[in-house]
């Protein structure tokens, strides 16, 4: 269905809210068609007036209708026009305030479409980052699997080697049990023989053990023997040091008397009686 221009529609809704007893304005004009700026609803409204006055000109149009009548219908005519313009200043405002509100919200919308922009930049960045370190785990991921393939290789070459190595040991463990089992016996024979020979070397050392304590017993009562005479040749020797300082001590006397004596000889005559006195005591 074809949408009508949008005079026309302001037209249709002047006239029915006119039909209505209703003054048409901006505002309920604009509720009606639901489209349309203030200022294009403005300029329609003043041309439907014009028109609506051109049809009340009962002077030229319709000479029948009575003059009080055309003389209301003009007065209204004057003051919906300047009503009309009152709510078109007004609405004007209201639209002006929408509009730099709206500038508002244009440039905080830019505002937020350019951080937008700036993290998109930054996630397109990191989503080559990610497709680069994809594109390397994927060579990696291809150099593992190829590496993967050799070891299974590898690992499937040392199983085989490992089951001939098994069947050479299970070979080799059964010579092994035959010279462990003829070990066995010769072991059990070694081991009669050295547990006779042991207890042969025990009743040895048991009959070495009582000749030494024997000689050791004989050795002690020897030592103390020994000490004693030694104990008595120190008291000897000590009695004769005694002895020795003695004699030597009466020897020094007799020295000094001597030598005394032969002072007083060579003195008068009167000092021989002295010495007759010390003669005497011996």
């Amino acid at each position: 269905m074809a949408t009508i221009p949008i005079q026309e529609a302001v037209w249709q809704a002047a006239e029915s809210l006119m039909s209505q007893g209703i003054r048409p304005t901006v505002a309920n004009v604009r509720e009606i068609t639901q489209r349309g700026s203030a200022g294009t609803i403005n300029d329609s409204l003043k041309e439907w007036w014009q028109d609506l006055a051109k049809r009340i000109n009962v002077n030229k149009v319709h000479p029948d209708v009575p003059e009080p009548v055309v003389a209301v219908m003009q007065q209204l005519w004057h003051i919906a026009l300047t009503h009309g313009e009152s709510a078109f200043d007004k609405f004007k405002q209201e639209a002006q305030q929408e509009v730099e509100d709206a500038q508002k919200n244009k440039i905080a919308a830019l505002e937020r479409l350019q951080k937008s922009e700036n993290k998109m930049t930054h996630l397109q960045a990191q989503i080559e980052t990610l497709k680069s370190s994809e594109r390397q785990l994927q060579t990696h991921l291809a150099t593992e699997q190829a590496l993967r393939t050799q070891a299974d290789q590898q690992l499937e070459t040392v199983r085989l080697n490992a089951q001939k190595a098994l069947a050479e040991v299970e070979v080799t463990k059964s010579q092994l049990e035959k010279e462990l089992a003829l070990l066995a016996a010769q072991y059990q024979h070694i081991e009669h023989q050295f547990n006779e020979k042991n207890q042969q070397l025990e009743q040895q050392l048991q009959y070495q053990q009582q000749e030494f304590s024997a000689q050791n017993i004989l050795q002690q009562q020897l030592l103390q023997s020994c000490e004693l005479r030694t104990t008595q040749s120190d008291m000897q020797l000590l009695q004769a040091q005694t002895e020795l300082r003695m004699t030597q001590q009466r020897l020094e006397n007799c020295l000094l008397e001597n030598l005394s004596l032969k002072e007083t000889l060579q003195r008068p005559v009167q000092k021989r009686d002295v010495l007759k006195a010390k003669l005497k005591r011996f």
